[in-house]
């Protein structure tokens, strides 16, 4: 389990975008380490936020922090993770991460309103499919069967599978070969993850 201690601080201090806040909360839900930490963290974090005097920001910073929200910035968390399961260069990964806000680099998927962008990986994943996926909220990617191996990797937003289990930004799905499952983006931004497949996915009849 990835701990997020580091990220509290900042939701106490209530600046988290709104898809990290939920992530957060969605840990503290299960985790007691963090949720410990959180509670000791925060007679600090609020004489922290009373002490603080207001200061009017400069001007053009609003523009600019909602560029980089909605550009590729968002996501440069995740270049080291997604260079090392395409099997690529760290600059090869960031390139990638670059289109991921641009409407025209997605294309249709397997499924009514799931998109595909493809990846091309390195070695390490010859024989196999890598792309990200996005799904808007509410998107069913309907049940199906792999034949191989498969990873999910979450950048944003969410997803639920059929059995209940939920997957946020930063934490891995790893499917078995002969697995099935379905699953549905959840509520939020939508749902983008970095998908790695080997063999060929089965849709259940009259699923796709």
């Amino acid at each position: 389990m990835i701990h997020v201690d580091d990220q509290l601080p900042e939701y106490l201090l209530g600046t988290l975008e709104r898809e990290a806040r939920l992530a957060v909360e969605h840990h503290l839900a299960r985790c007691e380490a963090c949720s410990a930490a959180l509670e000791g963290l925060r007679p600090a974090t609020e004489a922290l936020a009373a002490s603080v005097t207001p200061v009017a920001p400069p001007a053009g910073l609003g523009t600019r922090l909602l560029a980089y929200i909605r550009g590729e910035g968002r996501f440069a968390d995740f270049v080291p993770e997604l260079a090392r399961l395409f099997d690529l260069d760290e600059a090869s990964a960031r390139a990638l991460v670059a289109q991921l806000p641009q409407p025209d680099a997605w294309m249709e998927g397997p499924a009514p309103g799931v998109l595909l962008l493809p990846v091309a990986g390195g070695p390490r994943l010859e024989g196999a499919m890598a792309a990200f996926v996005k799904l808007a909220p509410g998107t069913l990617f309907p049940a199906h069967r792999h034949s191989g191996a498969e990873v999910n990797y979450v950048l944003q937003g969410g997803f639920r599978e059929d059995s209940g289990h939920e997957v946020w930004p930063g934490e891995r799905l790893d499917k078995a070969a002969e697995s099935s499952h379905a699953y549905v983006a959840l509520e939020g931004p939508d749902c983008i993850a970095a998908s790695i497949l080997w063999g060929v996915v089965e849709f259940a009849e009259g699923a796709s």
